[in-house]
């Protein structure tokens, strides 16, 4: 029997994955409409995160990471640090792709983009460190999805609040996605973007996922082949270093 979630738990952490680069303060309604909740059960989340020290009330319903959280987020990059080489080996990659490369950690409401090389284009997609990508509708969220147990994919489910058919629909192509070795985004997140992702994974388990990505006129076949040689070089390069 699967052991039952504490879902105002895993909302807590929901509510505090609002927080990135671009928004390092947040109000009550932001939280409220981003998690469709009440302005009621955001403002007491809010509140009780307050009191345990890990946000600090900045004006009238106005929240800013607290004390507890900086030093849990220390705590975390101390114990689980980032590969030394990966930035340079993002660098790396966008020289010889010609597009820009990131790399994702997990997080239940989506891919956290924790590193990135961008493009020297006059236009390119910009994405920033901190940013959370959409689970289901992205190549990145797709991998860390066909990488979880079947359990694990529905606690997932539950603690998100997601319809199970929208789940069911996409097993099949999670469990291509697993044989393959990597995923495509053709414009299915963002009609002219795409990109191209493969896993990092240690001991079993999908710890990261490296991509490239960029205008979808410029992600024909070839490219997305090439792509794919390159990036599995490279996952192979990082997940021996992890590993060393």
């Amino acid at each position: 029997m699967a052991t039952a979630l504490n879902l105002s738990v895993l909302k807590a952490f929901d509510v505090l994955d609002l927080f990135g680069e671009t928004r390092p303060e947040l109000s009550v309604e932001i939280a409220a409409r981003e998690l469709r909740m009440t302005n009621a059960t955001a403002h007491r989340f809010l509140t009780t995160l307050e009191v345990a020290g890990v946000l600090t009330a900045m004006r009238r319903g106005v929240y800013a990471p607290g004390p507890r959280l900086s030093r849990l987020g220390r705590m975390a990059e101390d114990l689980s640090p980032l590969p030394p080489s990966l930035q340079t080996l993002l660098d790396r990659l966008r020289q010889d792709l010609g597009e820009s490369v990131m790399a994702c950690r997990y997080t239940p409401r989506g891919p956290l983009c924790v590193a990135v090389s961008l493009a020297q284009r006059s236009i390119s997609v910009q994405i920033r460190t901190g940013t959370t990508l959409p689970m289901m509708q992205t190549a990145q969220g797709r991998l860390f999805l066909a990488g979880m147990s079947p359990r694990d994919r529905a606690q997932w489910l539950a603690s998100q609040g997601e319809c199970q058919d929208t789940l069911t629909a996409l097993e099949p192509l999670l469990t291509h996605l697993q044989a393959e070795g990597h995923a495509l985004n053709q414009g299915d997140n963002e009609p002219d973007i795409a990109a191209i992702s493969v896993p990092i994974v240690v001991e079993g388990r999908t710890v990261l996922t490296l991509s490239t990505f960029g205008t979808l006129s410029r992600f024909d076949e070839a490219f997305f082949e090439c792509a794919e040689s390159v990036l599995k070089q490279a996952a192979t390069e990082l997940m021996a270093a992890m590993a060393a």
